[in-house]
């Protein structure tokens, strides 16, 4: 029999808002004027706002009530995902926030999409709008999966990624382990297109349904009687504690 080495428990957590998140609710394409203070900053840099530190302290919380602490964390190294990671983690107890801090790991595989020449925190905001207006009117003719904006990712670029991170952790040494990982909204999107084996329109379809909220997390628990070998049962999805 063939030996198949997954971890026992996934959570994903989106990271919790950002100052952009703040300022453009719909999104960074549909922002008319970008705040002054946010000028310059591109966003891989973006912080967390004050609410979303709030945010992912209660989510620390709660995680650390229902699953206790974790073998491995995992988290993008741009500034929002750290900082979310960050406060994560220090709301576990003492001797879990020590054991959790040792095996606390940047991954740049989960990193979000990147929007290339759409990023108007490092662009002219009308160029970046016009911009906007030719990607939308080419993802209506391609479709959201496939479209990749100018010197950015598309999503089956993103999925590649994903895949590699999957690779990481699908290792003997992380064998029925609990793992956290802390992502962004895409990067976790296309990680559910792998466990669950979801093709690009549903996953597209799932995301536009349910978008991913700030700490919105998914529960994954490895269970050996489903399919022939095994596969990942999804607990819960888009959970937020606040």
């Amino acid at each position: 029999l063939k030996m198949i080495y997954r971890p026992q428990t996934l959570v994903f957590v989106r990271h919790a808002e950002s100052l952009w998140n703040a300022a453009a609710r719909k999104g960074r394409g549909e922002l008319k004027k970008a705040p002054p203070e946010l000028m310059g900053i591109p966003d891989h840099l973006t912080r967390l706002s004050e609410a979303g530190k709030e945010q992912a302290a209660k989510t620390g919380k709660a995680l650390s009530e229902i699953f206790g602490s974790f073998d491995t964390v995992y988290y993008s190294p741009w500034k929002r995902t750290t900082e979310t990671a960050q406060i994560i983690v220090d709301q576990f107890t003492d001797a879990e926030r020590e054991k959790m801090k040792k095996r606390l790991f940047r991954n740049i595989f989960i990193v979000e999409q990147n929007f290339g020449d759409l990023d108007i925190g490092v662009g002219d905001p009308g160029a970046v709008e016009k911009a906007y207006e030719d990607f939308y009117k080419a993802r209506e003719r391609i479709g959201k999966f496939w479209t990749r904006p100018p010197n950015g990712e598309c999503w089956w670029d993103v999925c590649m990624r994903t895949h590699t991170f999957l690779d990481i952790i699908f290792k003997p040494n992380r064998h029925k382990e609990k793992i956290l990982v802390v992502l962004h909204g895409i990067s976790m999107q296309t990680t559910r297109y792998h466990l669950e084996r979801m093709n690009e329109v549903e996953l597209v379809e799932n995301y536009q349904e349910d978008k991913i909220k700030n700490c919105g997390t998914a529960h994954y628990e490895w269970n050996p009687t489903l399919g022939e070998l095994g596969r990942y049962e999804l607990r819960f999805w888009n959970r937020v504690f606040y």
